[in-house]
């Protein structure tokens, strides 16, 4: 069956290069539908989903959109257009990727089309503003980024060579028949660097029950990813042992843009769940040079190309409470574990961010805020010992058993 691929772009100042890859992928065998999200001049080549269909998508007409006092309202209109008729698309009769070219506006009005699109649809964004930090343009989902070197003017020696290779990876992507199903029951996990030896014990483990691990890396982006591969029903567990995310939110650290469905999708799909504090005895901080003036004189951990701060009693504090809000909505079995020796590899006793009287402050708030059914089991050992993730599997196998008898 040939596949079928959606071609995102504004008509009106990218038009000659639209045409170009909806002719390289066409070559290729796969079939192009090319959507306009322009709207200010005047298209140079037809669309095959006009931009007055987008316009309309978004409840207004296109003279309408464009009478908006600023351009700020103009894109956010166009957006929600290009959106909605997109996903009408997609659920009326799947497409198999999208690809899109810009430069700022055309990114930034294409990834939020494609962030409202499911993980595993391939997803191509081709731009000369792929070489920035592209984290809010990503979000959580999987979509790849592909710098056109040259701005997206003009057909040129470097645009037609960028946007060709661009055709062959979106087919190549479309084309690769990889079932998202795995054979075995799935476990989500999460893990970030300093919390990476516990992972791969749990994998370890996992497999031997006849598990298949998939590990999310809690940088904001990937514990949100988690979530939403929860909501999609992928997984028949969850061990989040690693929430280092929520103390980055509450102090102020790298990765602490978690939105607010984090640690909340398995407790309302009902499905069981082993919880623990993972990283959150560290404060992530980029670079590693600027150390912020409120987390000055605390104990520091070097990692790579970032820091680690020590969290301290009273922002755990605060965490407990947002984890024991989260997990007594749950209407599945919750189960919390704590490694009483440390959280992370740089928190086991003589390393630079051992305390344990912040950890037992986290500990007192979490049981005084957690319903009376949910246990709170602490181990005498540290988070990077077999004896904790062995422990953890063996909670969390034994849940999934009653869940399904």
């Amino acid at each position: 069956m040939t596949k079928r691929i959606l071609i995102l772009g504004t008509l009106d100042t990218k038009g000659v290069e639209v045409g170009f890859l909806k002719r390289q992928i066409e070559l290729r065998g796969c079939h192009a539908t090319v959507m306009d999200i322009g709207i200010l001049g005047q298209p140079v080549i037809q669309a095959d989903i006009p931009r007055e269909e987008v316009a309309k998508a978004a409840g207004w007409n296109l003279e309408r959109i464009k009478a908006l006092p600023t351009r700020k309202r103009i894109v956010a209109a166009m957006i929600r257009g290009a959106t909605a008729r997109t996903t009408l698309l997609y659920s009326a009769d799947p497409f198999d990727g999208v690809i899109a070219l810009g430069g700022g506006t055309g990114m930034h009005i294409s990834t939020a089309v494609m962030r409202a699109l499911p993980i595993g649809l391939p997803k191509l964004m081709v731009s000369s503003m792929a070489s920035i930090d592209v984290s809010g343009f990503v979000g959580s989902k999987d979509i790849t980024m592909m710098n056109s070197i040259a701005d997206l003017g003009s057909l040129n020696r470097v645009t037609r060579k960028i946007l060709a290779q661009a055709a062959g990876a979106i087919c190549g992507m479309v084309e690769t028949g990889v079932d998202i199903n795995s054979i075995k029951p799935s476990v989500a996990v999460s893990a970030f660097g300093i919390t990476t030896q516990c992972a791969e014990h749990a994998g370890r483990v996992l497999d031997e029950r006849g598990y298949e691990m998939v590990i999310f890396h809690t940088v904001g982006s990937g514990g949100m990813a988690m979530e939403e591969l929860i909501g999609q029903g992928l997984f028949a567990a969850v061990m989040d042992l690693t929430t280092h995310e929520f103390i980055d939110q509450v102090a102020g650290g790298r990765y602490g843009n978690i939105g607010k469905e984090r640690l909340e999708t398995a407790g309302r799909e009902g499905i069981p769940q082993i919880v623990g504090p993972g990283g959150l005895d560290c404060i992530g901080i980029v670079p590693s040079e600027a150390i912020p003036e409120q987390f000055r004189g605390r104990k520091m951990y070097y990692h790579d190309f970032r820091s680690c701060v020590r969290s301290n009693g009273e922002e755990l504090a605060v965490v407990a409470g947002l984890l024991a809000d989260k997990m007594n909505k749950a209407v599945g079995p919750v189960k919390f574990l704590v490694p009483c020796k440390g959280w992370s590899s740089a928190s086991r006793e003589g390393e630079a961010l051992f305390d344990p009287q912040a950890d037992q402050a986290f500990v007192d708030a979490l049981r005084s805020y957690v319903k009376p059914q949910i246990e709170i089991r602490e181990l005498d050992v540290h988070i990077d010992d077999t004896e904790y993730a062995e422990t953890a599997v063996s909670l969390l196998d034994e849940m999934i058993q009653s869940s399904v008898q």
